[in-house]
């Protein structure tokens, strides 16, 4: 069930739009009420909550739930949906954990530890060893995401290339459930993202 009907694409009356634009005016609205979000920590808790039970629709028992994964985890940053809690739980599991690095117009997976460092925009960044093996799961953060698992992320493509890059890894998208529109105006370069996971559900988008 869709809660958020707002349709940011193409109409008769809008028709001129680019979908640039569209973007833009989705990314705005959903900065603004992100910022007018409440009680976090009960959302945050929800949300690792459905996390696991969305690992479980993932890898059911058959194909190895249970074994050890690599996880590769947005380190949350600003309003986003927080990420700290999840890491944690995923570590305490047993499960490998890997964060990005920007390094240039590339996205690194790198391992997970102690030390950090800021990027230009503030964001943190893991000191360490990159990772160049196989991911299992790729943690996604956005700012809208709808139910055909079109994202709308910044705008950078930096995960959008990390995706390509990483086609056998399953997709989560990770965010509060008012992130979920009708619909997220898209392009050809976009990638789609395989399960929703809110505070409120699980999603997984049928192909």
């Amino acid at each position: 069930m869709i809660t958020n009907k707002l349709r940011f694409v193409e109409t008769e009356e809008d028709g001129s739009q680019t979908v640039q634009k569209k973007k833009a005016r989705l990314r705005a609205y959903m900065k603004e009420r992100r910022g007018n979000n409440e009680n976090r920590d009960v959302k945050e808790r929800l949300q690792i909550e459905n996390f696991f039970k969305a690992l479980e629709g993932i890898f059911p028992k058959s194909i190895g739930a249970g074994m050890r994964r690599t996880f590769f985890v947005y380190l949350s940053y600003s309003l986003e949906t927080p990420t700290d809690g999840l890491i944690e739980r995923l570590i305490a599991d047993g499960q490998a954990v890997c964060c990005p690095r920007v390094e240039g117009v590339e996205m690194s997976a790198v391992e997970y530890g102690e030390d950090f460092s800021l990027s230009e925009r503030g964001i943190r960044e893991p000191i360490g060893k990159t990772y160049d093996g196989a991911i299992d799961v790729i943690v996604l953060p956005l700012l809208a995401v709808d139910e055909r698992g079109a994202r709308l992320g910044y705008g950078g493509g930096y995960y959008d290339r990390f995706l390509k890059a990483h086609p056998k890894a399953k997709r989560i998208a990770f965010c509060y459930d008012f992130q979920i529109v009708r619909e997220v105006p898209t392009e050809l370069h976009d990638e789609k993202v395989d399960v929703i996971v809110t505070d409120k559900r699980v999603l997984f988008i049928k192909r």
